[in-house]
């Protein structure tokens, strides 16, 4: 009979975040607890937590949550000595527990720890010969460095393409981190060529790969590439051809609950509001104020960041900022 993990062991040993994570305290000796299996398994289960709650937890508890089940990947193998098949198994894990790190770092700001760990994710992943991942973690790497380079952003994403192989990953690649890219310089053609491999991959995949939508590391929501291809085409300057998506994006999320999905697609609605051959104040700050009501439970330095952009955009396009909602938000960062 397989083991059924307790939950209680995997909240005493790792946290979660639905909890505050006691990330103060010492690591836990976990070493008597479990059998090696056993440990596996409770390291899995309390992974796939933290990525199931992502978009509703609060960023610093997740971030919390993840260090001890960080360190506890990367020494049992060590300890006990892992061989083989057993210890890819555990480097795979490391890779996953890792990235779902970096990504956390990524939402939070902290964007020198974001690089660091993506790019120990990505070696870890290649090493334990899981593609996908390590072009999930190469994907982030080419989003923090796109506003300073983007062509340096498409030469990482072009990697991370090379090592996806026919997975949602390629997809996500195409459709945020490529046509990010080429919106961040300004390339329109790019960008509607980049979206337009993007949705031809997503309709070759089963549907079962589009998951749910927001934060995951084996799936990719056909809401999410819906939500990117509306930000880089907004971004380049085509405000009617994202608005579609926009649409799109918005209906499949709305009812979700997923709230960090939710606050980007609105936040999304508002700066294509100002975007536009008329822009519209009033809209724009309607979408923002209520993507910074959605998100007063779960702060963020990405939603600060993206309400201080439509802000200056919206200053530019109608002679007025949204600035109550920057003053709300500054804390955030």
């Amino acid at each position: 009979m397989p083991y059924v993990v307790d939950r209680r062991f995997l909240l005493r040993a790792f946290g979660a975040p639905t909890v505050v994570a006691m990330s103060f305290e010492p690591q836990p000796n976990l070493e008597p607890l479990r059998s090696t299996t056993d440990l596996h398994q409770a390291c899995s289960a309390a992974l796939s937590q933290a990525i199931s709650s992502y978009e509703t937890s609060d960023l610093t508890t997740t971030a919390s949550s993840m260090r001890p089940l960080e360190s506890t990947t990367r020494t049992i193998p060590r300890q006990r000595r892992l061989r083989g098949r057993d210890a890819l198994d555990w480097m795979r894990l490391h890779a996953a527990v890792t990235m779902v790190s970096a990504g956390t770092d990524y939402d939070r700001g902290l964007h020198s720890d974001a690089a660091a760990r993506s790019d120990r994710a990505a070696s870890l992943a290649r090493a334990a010969g899981d593609g996908p991942l390590a072009a999930r973690a190469l994907a982030l790497r080419a989003r923090l460095v796109r506003q300073h380079s983007p062509a340096v952003s498409l030469q990482i994403a072009g990697a991370a393409a090379r090592i996806a192989g026919h997975s949602p990953a390629r997809a996500m690649i195409a459709g945020k981190v490529v046509a990010g890219a080429y919106a961040a310089a300004g390339d329109l053609a790019g960008v509607r060529d980049a979206v337009a491999r993007a949705w031809r991959t997503m309709e070759q995949l089963d549907d079962n790969a589009y998951g749910r939508p927001g934060f995951a590391l084996e799936t990719y929501s056909p809401a999410d590439l819906a939500l990117a291809s509306a930000e880089a085409l907004t971004t380049v300057g085509a405000a009617e051809d994202a608005r579609p998506y926009l649409e799109k994006a918005y209906a499949l999320i709305k009812d979700s609950g997923q709230t960090g999905m939710i606050v980007s697609v609105l936040m999304a609605q508002a700066r294509a509001s100002v975007s536009g051959d008329r822009p519209d104040h009033f809209e724009a700050a309607e979408h923002a104020a209520a993507a910074v009501a959605l998100a007063a439970d779960r702060p963020a330095e990405w939603v600060a960041r993206l309400v201080r952009d439509v802000s200056g955009l919206a200053e530019q396009r109608t002679g007025h900022a949204l600035d109550d909602l920057v003053a709300a938000t500054a804390a955030w960062v």
